[in-house]
């Protein structure tokens, strides 16, 4: 029962983080499913009765890769509560809510955050170079874009344990990140500026200081 609600909780936040940082990827591949990845597509009259089996592939395949970070994230939440962790982590301050932000930071400059993010930024040109027809072929790209996205935003989304899921400020801050950081002309300079500002916030913490 505990598990089931936290999940339920994780689900819902990843949903609501992630849509905006999708939306224009759904759009992409709808369009080139409409016209062809390389034209000749529907006419305007097929696409508007046709059904779009690559973009509803498309969407399944990042839900899935989504909910697998979901469950993972809710198993991880209530097996720091079974052994007595309370949640959120800020409210502790210190070390406790320090080193998470400090880990989180120190991601932002990895290079594996650079790779995904680089796969996670030209919806068309990645469309493009990874293609596949039909349902299953939507359900294959959707998942591997959801993964590319996870290697992008996975930490960010895990300071919920820090901050808490309903505080929603926090959780409109870090959605604001990650929409910059890949949806955003420009975004990869925020990259590091915010990965040295949860670095300074963590340390401050640790040596005492906690925000509200």
């Amino acid at each position: 029962m505990i598990y089931t609600r936290t999940l339920s909780l994780w689900a819902a936040m990843t949903a609501v983080m992630m849509t905006p940082v999708v939306a224009p990827w759904l759009r992409a591949v709808y369009r080139l499913e409409r016209t062809g990845p390389v034209g000749g597509g529907a006419t305007r009259t097929e696409a508007w009765f046709s059904p779009a089996p690559v973009t509803l592939g498309f969407a399944a395949g990042y839900v899935g890769a989504w909910s697998g970070f979901a469950a993972a994230a809710a198993a991880l939440q209530v097996s720091l509560g079974a052994i007595g962790v309370p949640m959120p982590l800020g409210r502790l301050g210190g070390i406790a809510a320090g080193v998470p932000l400090i880990l989180v930071g120190a991601y932002q400059f990895t290079g594996i955050k650079d790779r995904c993010l680089s796969k996670c930024r030209s919806p068309v040109g990645y469309l493009l170079s990874h293609w596949r027809a039909g349902s299953r072929g939507g359900l294959e790209m959707g998942f591997g874009h959801g993964l590319h996205c996870l290697g992008c935003c996975w930490a960010l989304m895990l300071l919920a344990l820090v901050v808490g899921h309903m505080h929603l400020a926090w959780m409109a801050i870090l959605t604001a990140v990650m929409i910059i950081e890949t949806v955003m002309p420009g975004g990869r300079r925020a990259v590091r500026p915010v990965g040295a500002l949860l670095v300074l916030v963590g340390l401050a913490s640790v040596l005492g200081w906690s925000p509200p």
